[in-house]
């Protein structure tokens, strides 16, 4: 038992003794990840090795030692959130002249900005930053088109024929105590488009086609009604035809609205003629919508709408009023109109 005893005793302190050693790698705060760059500093003609760590607020210098002692530092002029990621490099070259060493950290940002900020030695007040040296490139970020934001895509194209609007055509009789929709087919085609002193100049026809099984049967005679109208696809700006309508520079009964897209506008000017036909080959009714617009040459928002009809006479003849009651509206804000049922051309290309 003696023997077994003295064992247990040798054991447990030879455990003690290979277990309290901490004298490892882990002490070196070289090694604990932190450091991002390193580099060497100058001042009154004497250099020192530094390693550089960054936080959202300051870059810190310290001594390349295996104890972890603080050299000196830059303050950022503004908090750089996520700065050790963004880090790309810092220098400590002289760049007035003077012998001593400056610093430049330069960061990049995952939207394509960056900042480089410079800070100069000055023996009594040590580094002072420097926003006159410094850069700052920010990329602004543009705002999705309302269109492209509300699901409000181009479902027809221009050129290219003509595309089927369930119920874009509504029929009514005895003040609307008849009421019927019926299908119709829209197609856009650019007459003419020039571009002079900045200013984009198009001329575009809209044709409605009615098929006759459409035309409903009523026991009186009727009124056909479609809608259709221009959007600013970037606002979603209803540019109205009745509240607008005036003197332009380019004379009489011209429409003219200024949309904005963060924040540049574009003025938008137009007029328009219809001609209604009856009976044109296999159509029993074709409605052209002849336009002319100008625009700034740089401005690819217009948007041609043509609009399903309301169920019920009710709503019809509210959207008659609607240049009244809704002028220059978002489109997702234009009573009796439901937007994902239109059709949509980009008159811009």
């Amino acid at each position: 038992m003696k023997k077994l005893f003295v064992l247990v005793i040798a054991l447990l302190l030879c455990l003690t003794a290979c277990g309290g050693s901490s004298d490892t790698a882990g002490d070196d705060w070289r090694t604990s990840g932190i450091v991002v760059a390193d580099g060497t500093i100058t001042h009154d003609g004497e250099s020192v090795d530094v390693l550089v760590t960054i936080s959202d607020t300051s870059a810190a210098f310290y001594r390349d030692t295996a104890e972890q002692v603080l050299f000196d530092s830059v303050l950022f002029p503004e908090s750089i959130p996520d700065a050790k990621q963004a880090f790309e490099s810092i220098s400590f070259d002289d760049i007035n002249g003077d012998g001593e060493s400056d610093v430049v950290a330069r960061f990049k940002f995952n939207d394509g900005g960056g900042e480089e900020l410079v800070w100069i030695w000055d023996p009594a007040e040590r580094y002072i930053f420097n926003g006159e040296l410094s850069t700052v490139t920010h990329v602004e970020e543009e705002t999705e088109p309302y269109f492209a934001a509300n699901g409000l895509l181009t479902n027809g194209e221009v050129g290219k024929g003509r595309v089927k609007l369930k119920d874009g055509a509504s029929f009514y009789a005895n003040l609307g105590e008849d009421y019927a929709t019926g299908d119709c087919y829209w197609e856009v085609s650019v007459e003419y488009d020039q571009t002079h002193d900045g200013i984009r100049e198009m001329q575009f026809d809209a044709k409605c086609y009615i098929p006759a099984s459409s035309v409903p049967v009523f026991s009186k005679d009727f009124i056909t009604v479609t809608d259709s109208e221009l959007y600013d696809a970037y606002s979603g700006v209803w540019l109205t035809a009745a509240t607008a309508y005036g003197s332009s520079d380019r004379g009489d009964n011209y429409y003219v609205h200024t949309v904005e897209r963060d924040g540049v506008s574009s003025t938008i000017e137009f007029a328009y003629s219809t001609d209604w036909q009856y009976n044109v080959g296999d159509w029993a009714q074709v409605l052209t919508k002849s336009y002319v617009v100008y625009m700034p040459e740089d401005y690819d928002g217009l948007v041609f709408a043509a609009e399903a009809q309301p169920d019920n006479y009710k709503d019809s003849a509210k959207r008659m009023q609607l240049d009244s009651i809704a002028p220059e509206a978002a489109i997702m804000d234009i009573p009796t109109l439901d937007p994902h049922g239109n059709l949509y051309f980009a008159i811009c290309g």
